[in-house]
C-alpha cells in the first residue's frame, strides 16, 4: 500500500499517471484531447464522403449512386414503413443470433482456458470454425435447415462463435497464475477468485471479442439474409440489387453502417466502460 502511495506521488502534477503526457496535450484523457480525437474522426467521415462523391461524377451511376441520390432513396424509405419493419427483423435476428454465439464462444473460452485437455480437444472445432468461409457455413445451414429465422440466427450463431471463443481463452490464459495459486492458498471462496482475479482478467478481452463479434454478426446477418430469408435489410439489399435500383441499394448500406453504429455506441461502449471502472474498482 505505501508503495502504491509512494508511487502515485511520484507521477507530477500535471501529467497523466500511465505516463500519456501533459493534460490537455491532444493525447491524454483530457477534455482538449477529445475534442481532438473528434475533430479528426469528423475529418475521416467527411473524407469518405469527399472521396465518394468525386467517384460518382466519374462512375456510371448504375454502378456507384451519389451521396445526394442515397440520401434522397434513404429520406423516401424512412418516409414509409418498409425501412423500419426491415430493420427491426434484421436486428431481432442479429441479437438472438449473436447472444446464442457469443454466450457459447464466451462460455467455451472459459472451460477451455482453465483445462488443457479440453482446450486440446476444442482446438480442431475451433480450426474448422474460423477456416470455413461464411457463404460455405450459410449454404449448409441451408441445406440442413432451409429457409427461416432460424438459419439466419443459426448462421450468425455459429459464425461469431469462434471470434469469441478465442479471445475469451485468451483473456482466462493470461491471468496471473501467481494470483490464482495465492487464493487457493489462503481458501478464497470461489466468488471472490470469480470477481477478484477471473472476471477483471477476462473483461477487457472478452470485450474485444464482443466488439469483433458484434461487426462479424451484422456481415453475417445480411449475407444469410440475401441468401436464406424472404425479409429483412439483407433481403431489401438483395432485391434494390437485382432492379438495378442502386441509389436504394446504398441507402440500405447506409441503413447497416447505422445500426451498427447504434449498437457500437448505444451498446458495446457504455458497457465496456463500466467492465473497465468495474476492473479499476477491484485492483
Amino acid at each position: 500500500m505505501a508503495s502504491t502511495t509512494a508511487a502515485r506521488e511520484s507521477v507530477p502534477k500535471g501529467s497523466d499517471a500511465r505516463g500519456s503526457g501533459p493534460r490537455g496535450s491532444g493525447r491524454g484523457p483530457g477534455p482538449r484531447g477529445r475534442r481532438r480525437r473528434l475533430l479528426f474522426g469528423v475529418a475521416g467521415g467527411v473524407a469518405i464522403l469527399v472521396g465518394w462523391q468525386l467517384l460518382s461524377v466519374v462512375v456510371n451511376p448504375a454502378i456507384l449512386a451519389s451521396p445526394v441520390q442515397t440520401a434522397i432513396a434513404l429520406g423516401e424509405l424512412a418516409s414509409g414503413s418498409t425501412l423500419w419493419i426491415q430493420v427491426l427483423i434484421t436486428l431481432r435476428r442479429l441479437v438472438i443470433g449473436l447472444a446464442v454465439g457469443a454466450a457459447a464462444g464466451a462460455t467455451l473460452g472459459v472451460v477451455a482456458g482453465l483445462e488443457p485437455r479440453l482446450r486440446s480437444f476444442f482446438e480442431p472445432f475451433r480450426w474448422v470454425g474460423m477456416t470455413i468461409p461464411a457463404v460455405v457455413i450459410a449454404v449448409l445451414a441451408m441445406l440442413w435447415f432451409g429457409l427461416g429465422d432460424f438459419t439466419v440466427m443459426f448462421i450468425v450463431a455459429l459464425i461469431v462463435l469462434p471470434t469469441m471463443y478465442v479471445n475469451t481463452m485468451a483473456g482466462v490464459l493470461a491471468i496471473d497464475q501467481k494470483l490464482v495459486e495465492m487464493g487457493h492458498v489462503y481458501r478464497f471462496p470461489r466468488r471472490l477468485l470469480l470477481t477478484e482475479i477471473y472476471l477483471p482478467g477476462v473483461a477487457s478481452p472478452a470485450l474485444a471479442g464482443l466488439t469483433l463479434a458484434t461487426g462479424i454478426g451484422v456481415r453475417a446477418v445480411v449475407l444469410a439474409e440475401v441468401l436464406a430469408a424472404m425479409s429483412g435489410v439483407g433481403h431489401a439489399f438483395s432485391r434494390a440489387m437485382s432492379y438495378l435500383e442502386t441509389p436504394k441499394l446504398y441507402a440500405w448500406v447506409v441503413v447497416l453502417l447505422a445500426l451498427m453504429a447504434v449498437i457500437e455506441f448505444g451498446f458495446l461502449r457504455p458497457v465496456k466502460r463500466r467492465a473497465l471502472r468495474w476492473r479499476k474498482a477491484t485492483e
